[in-house]
Order: structure tokens, then sequence, then C-alpha cells
């Protein structure tokens, strides 16, 4: 799962320390860092990428990441073994990142699969909740340099992870889930020792050099098709076991303000 988080940082720190300071400022209406994240179902980090202003798209956010390098390399082996993240909209459809169909009509199968994706897609939007709500240092705009405001998000999802793997290991757990926080530590501390620069976050030495422009390359395109083909299999699956959208709404059926 990835998602971006918008980090308000205060404007007058910047005019000194970057080219162009009105590129931090972002569509919400302050200066920020664009932040991409991905995580598990626990509300994990796996991944961060700090190295983004507020004002550029998540699209471009994402594929400046060390993240996008990586997928891109290998999206046959991702593909291969039907391992991919979950994105919204905002992103471009890959082999490696599902997002949603645009404009689907209601009742519809893409509809389905779209209420199915949103759902799973929610923790990333907990895990933003749990971090910003936990780190009273994030309620305000961070008054620090642009390197200092870096080193306190990457600080607090630090301290947000070892919190959850606290809570993970001091609860009591099915067999299942035990073999699978053991399979998946095992996998994530493999991953991080072949691919080490995935754990910098690396934002002011230098600039990143990677490709976030112009045609799709052979491997973009190649990629999407097998996207198309993803989505399309698990859209069929869902309606071959006539999963569909919830017609009635608890939340508005059982919300006392609704029937006054």
């Amino acid at each position: 799962m990835t998602c971006i988080m918008t980090v308000t940082t205060q404007p007058f720190l910047f005019w000194h320390q970057v080219i162009n300071p009105a590129s931090y400022y972002s569509r919400k209406g302050f200066y920020g860092l664009n932040v991409q994240v991905v995580c598990d179902q626990q509300k994990r980090v796996l991944y961060r990428s700090i190295k983004s202003r507020g004002a550029e798209h998540d699209s471009t956010a994402f594929k400046k990441s060390t993240l996008h390098h990586l997928l891109l390399s290998n999206w046959k082996y991702f593909a291969d073994n039907d391992l991919y993240l979950i994105g919204d909209s905002a992103y471009s459809l890959r082999s490696f990142i599902i997002t949603p169909f645009d404009n689907a009509t209601h009742g519809t199968c893409e509809d389905d699969f779209n209420y199915f994706h949103s759902s799973s897609r929610i923790t990333i939007e907990c895990t933003f909740g749990e971090i910003d709500m936990r780190w009273g240092i994030l309620w305000k705009p961070l008054c620090f340099t642009l390197k200092n405001n870096i080193r306190i998000i990457d600080s607090c999802f630090r301290l947000h992870n070892f919190i959850v793997n606290y809570r993970e290991s001091n609860k009591t757990l099915t067999r299942v889930q035990e073999l699978e926080r053991v399979v998946f530590r095992d996998s994530y501390e493999s991953f991080l020792e072949g691919n080490p620069d995935l754990s910098n976050y690396g934002i002011l030495d230098g600039h990143d050099e990677s490709r976030q422009s112009g045609r799709p390359t052979v491997e973009e395109t190649q990629s999407r098709e097998i996207g198309l083909e993803i989505r399309k299999t698990i859209t069929s699956e869902i309606t071959l076991n006539n999963y569909t959208r919830p017609q009635q709404n608890w939340f508005r059926d059982n919300n006392r303000f609704n029937s006054l």
C-alpha cells in the first residue's frame, strides 16, 4: 500500500535552503513535504521516501523514489510471483501497483472492485492517522531546518514501527499469524540487506537523475499491460464469488444526527 503524507513546514525556513521555495507550496494551501509510504496490514511502515516537494504530484514523487526504480527494473519477477502494491488513483497503473478504475459506474463490477480496493487501502490512512495523533510534534508546522524536518519525520516513522513491533510481539497470535509474522520479518530483513540504499532517506545530496516524464518506456508499457490483466482477473474473481458493494450504509442508517 502506498500513499502520500504532506507534512506542514514553516515557509521562511526555505528561502535560504532551496532554489525554488514556491515548489514546496502544496495544493492544500501550505508549505510541506510530499512523503511516500508503504505499510503492511499491521500498520508497520515498510518503506518511506522523504525527498519530494509539497507541490509535486504523487505519481512524480513515487517515480523519484528508489522503490519505483527497483519495482520497474524487476517488474517481471513481481508479476510472475503475483506481488504488487495497492495505490489510489493518483498513481499510474502498473503490474507492481494496482490502482482503482476511473469513473466506475455504481453497481458495476468495476465499482465492486473499487470498493474492495478502497477497503484494503484504508490501512495506509489509518497508519498516517496513528502516526499523526501519537507524535505531538506533527500537530503544528515543523519549525526547523529542512534537513532536520526530514530527520524528525523519519524518526516518527521509526518510533512508530518500534511500537507496532512491540504491540505485535506482546499479544496472543494464532499459529498462522505467528508464522506470517516470522516469514515477513525474515523476508524484509533479507530484502534490506540486498538493497541497503532503501534504508536511506537522502534528499539534499544532489538531484535525482531518474526519468520522470516523457513517453512511456518499453518496460512501463509492458508493465501497464500486465497490470490491466491483473486488475481484470481480480475483478472477475470478485464477480464470480458474488462479492458486491454493500447496498446499505450502516453509518448513515445508524447515525443519530440523520434521524433528527
